[in-house]
């Protein structure tokens, strides 16, 4: 009976803190993102409140728990994950309907602004697509610190892949300390004292 107690609790807690990739019958993971406005450095889109860039590649990590390697365009330049080698990371996936990810992502602004001086890197990678809000829509709303990557998934595989654990829902965050190794895995939404704490832990 216990047991049984214990369950419910924790997927009430879940059910509150993030948002089930099937909760909703027209929910999907995007298979082909929305094209961004061109700009003559190249496929970002960028605004004085926000970046936002477009996920160019993606290759499986080589060994259980490391993290895939992915790229982005950048102002006309391919960026890579990889170049980020030595630093703690903290990626949360999220989606543009998700309630729970919209909540935090304010206080993911704050800790970014914090770290900005540590060997910190934080990337929110939006994923799931539903409904006609796009990630600039969101944005307008929400400004953060912190650069956006539209991906696909592409990447959601990758990361299954080598956490050998489904992403069942949003927002879900990797924290990846300086050696690449996926160290936490977070999902649901969390404030940002307890975020860095994790953090502070591999810093």
């Amino acid at each position: 009976m216990k047991k049984i107690n214990l369950f419910l609790i924790a997927s009430l807690i879940l059910f509150i803190t993030a948002c089930g990739k099937k909760d909703t019958p027209t929910t999907e993971v995007k298979k082909d993102a929305p094209k961004q406005e061109q700009t003559s450095a190249g496929n970002e889109k960028k605004t004085s409140e926000f970046q936002i860039y477009k996920m160019t590649s993606v290759e499986d990590a080589k060994g259980s728990k490391e993290i895939p390697n992915f790229s982005w365009d950048e102002n006309g330049k391919t960026v890579s994950i990889a170049d980020s080698k030595g630093k703690v990371l903290f990626i949360n996936f999220w989606a543009t309907w998700c309630a729970p990810c919209k909540k935090e992502m304010p206080e993911l602004s704050l800790i970014n602004t914090e770290l900005k001086d540590k060997n910190f890197k934080m990337l929110g990678i939006n994923i799931f697509q539903r409904g006609n809000q796009t990630i600039e829509d969101i944005l307008k709303q929400i400004p953060v610190s912190y650069p956006i990557v539209d991906a696909n998934d592409q990447l959601v595989k990758a990361f299954e892949k080598t956490t050998g654990a489904p992403i069942e829902g949003v927002p879900t965050t990797y924290i990846v300390d300086k050696n690449g190794k996926i160290v936490e895995t977070i999902v649901g939404s969390r404030d940002k004292a307890t975020f860095m704490s994790l953090i502070n832990k591999y810093l």
